[in-house]
Parts: C-alpha cells; structure tokens; sequence
C-alpha cells in the first residue's frame, strides 16, 4: 500500500469511533447503493470525508505472515458479537456466495479479539497491525532517545517494541531505566553474599561442618542405636 493512500484501518477506526456510516458498494462513485457483503467492490467511508476503497485491498493486519483484506476486516467488524462458531459459519456461508471472485479471512479466537479491541478504541496496539512508516520511525527516534539519555545500551525490552507502533514517551523512560537482571546462572543461583574480612566463606563453613560431621559419626551411629532401641 502506498504511504499516500488513505489507510483503510484508520479510516475503518475513525468512523466507528464517530459513528459514521459505512457502505460496501457495487462502485466507487459516493452515490452508489448500498451492495451485498458478497457483491461488494468497495468500501464507502464518509468520516472525515467521503471517499471509497477497494473492498478487496489489504491492510496492515497481518495473519499468518499474509495482509488481510478489508472486506475480511470489516466482516468481522459487523460479527464482533457473535460467538466463534456463529462467526465461523457466516463466513463460509459468505464464502460461497463470493464462489471463489474472493475469500473472508476467518481470524482465530487471539486476532479477532485483537482486531476488535483496536477498532474500538479500547486498545492503542495491536500485535497484528504493522505500523505506519511514520509511526516506525517515531518509536525507532523514541528508543533511541532513550538510550543516549541513559548513556547505555538499549534494553531488550525497549528494542522490542520497535516498529510495532509509537511508544508512549512514559513507557519509554521505564524502559530506559529498566534493571537489567543477572545471566542464568545468578538467577537460578543467587548472588553470593559478601564475606568480610576475617570471616568464614560460606564454602569454608560448609566444609568445616562437613569434617565435624565425620569426626563424630561413631558417636552419632551409637547415639541412634541407642534411641532406636
């Protein structure tokens, strides 16, 4: 999709979030009908502005490594509320009226969940939409900032989120003061306390106590026989 395109998920967003109307039409012109989901070449907008988009163009909801169309976003838009098995079988039933012209995405139980938060508002991410090249850019210069303001390397964290949508400037600063945690050894392990000058590593009490035991092991043998009887 070109940067200069409108994006059809914003759009899609937009005009939930304002209530606006949205047709599918048989045309792109603005005064055509409404059309059948199956019969659909465009997807009609009229927040902010009327315009119309190719029904069958992908977004940037990624499936499987694959774009999904917005006629497949759209359709699960209009089903958010029905159950997973009843959103399964309306989309096979979409399918073949399509007869092949096109095919609806069927999101898992995770994506459709996903989808459906993003498109309402509720959530800013999304794990399966790609950002914008502005919005790339924008978390890229915010880990960076980050990183030259704490003079060190970039957490893994912070490097994570990278290219999956602008970071917040708070989360930013709680990535950048993040504490970085021992190798696997110190965490399986533990850190060994610090031993003072004079006084017993925890390896020399353990071998004393290790000696001791020896040296009284008659006495500990006869002792146990003796309550045992």
């Amino acid at each position: 999709m070109d940067s200069a395109d409108p994006d059809p998920l914003l759009l899609l967003r937009q005009s939930i979030a304002s209530g606006s109307a949205i047709i599918p039409t048989a045309s792109p012109e603005p005064s055509a009908a409404e059309a059948n989901l199956s019969q659909a070449t465009h997807l009609q907008f009229t927040h902010p502005k009327p315009i119309s988009i190719p029904i069958d163009g992908e977004t940037r909801f990624v499936s499987n490594d694959r774009p999904v169309d917005l006629r497949s976003i759209y359709f699960a838009w209009l089903n958010r509320e029905v159950a997973i098995p009843e959103y399964n079988a309306s989309a096979t039933k979409l399918n073949e009226e399509l007869a092949g012209a096109a095919t609806v995405h069927k999101f898992a139980f995770v994506e459709r969940l996903d989808l459906i938060t993003w498109l309402e508002g509720a959530s800013e991410e999304s794990e399966y939409i790609q950002p914008l090249a502005g919005e790339k850019d924008s978390a890229a210069a915010a880990v960076a900032t980050a990183a030259a303001l704490k003079g060190s390397a970039v957490p893994a964290s912070a490097a994570a989120r990278a290219g999956r949508g602008t970071l917040d400037p708070r989360l930013a600063q709680i990535y950048s003061g993040e504490r970085r945690m021992g190798d696997r050894n110190s965490v399986l392990r533990g850190i060994l306390p610090t031993v003072r000058p004079g006084q017993p590593s925890p390896l020399q009490v353990i071998s004393s106590l290790a000696r001791l035991l020896c040296a009284n092991r008659g006495l500990f043998l006869r002792t146990s026989r003796t309550f045992g009887n």
